[in-house]
């Protein structure tokens, strides 16, 4: 039964992702001198979607992150701990927080993908994956997530596309929290106490 539903969550979290096309060139920060650094980005889906490009592009912020949690490898027979590097750029985190089409208002929406390699650049045109961050289970969340919207928060004290992004990413996070706190009380919630042998 588990593993039926754990097939239908896996499924669902595949379909809530999407591909998107960088519109332009997008020099990225490689050095922890820059970490507390964002760029704007712009990027489009395939041009015969009904949002493809040319009539809805996707927006938000590219953030160098760290990796600063230990990353588990597991082989057939072992299992390495590759320790955290936290004073090291380990890539660059996508937040999309805006759909923003022809004729039609912004749509709030929070999209994530990271670009694991520290390359000088991301591509006109390059492709990515970029996951509903709202349909996840908080466990299955990006680890690097927390730490760059913190990172932009502290940014946005005196930079106004970052602080721009958190006004406007404000009510979409309260939201996922709210969705969060029902998750977690659901197991309480739906639990019946258990009755005695004696009980009738």
């Amino acid at each position: 039964m588990f593993d039926i539903l754990n097939l239908l969550y896996l499924g669902a979290t595949m379909l809530a992702s999407i591909v998107l096309y960088s519109d332009a060139d997008y020099p990225t920060h490689t050095t922890m001198a820059e970490i507390n650094s964002v760029t704007e980005v712009s990027m489009h889906r395939e041009w015969w979607r009904e949002d493809g490009n040319g009539k809805c592009r996707y927006t938000g912020l590219m953030v160098p992150y760290v990796r600063d949690w230990d990353e588990v490898v597991k082989t057939r027979n072992t299992e390495t701990v590759i320790p955290a590097e936290p004073d090291k750029v380990a890539g660059q985190a996508f937040i999309f927080n805006k759909k923003v089409c022809n004729g039609k208002p912004d749509e709030a929406i929070l999209r994530v993908n990271a670009d694991v390699r520290t390359r000088p650049v991301v591509f006109e045109k390059s492709q990515m994956y970029a996951q509903d961050v709202t349909e996840l289970k908080a466990e299955d969340r990006p680890k690097w997530l927390k730490q760059v919207l913190q990172r932009i928060q502290i940014v946005a004290v005196q930079d106004e596309k970052a602080k721009a992004f958190v006004e406007s990413t404000a009510p979409t996070l309260a939201a996922m929290a709210e969705k969060d706190a029902q998750r977690k009380a659901a197991p309480a919630t739906v639990s019946e106490p258990a009755h005695s042998a004696a009980a009738s």
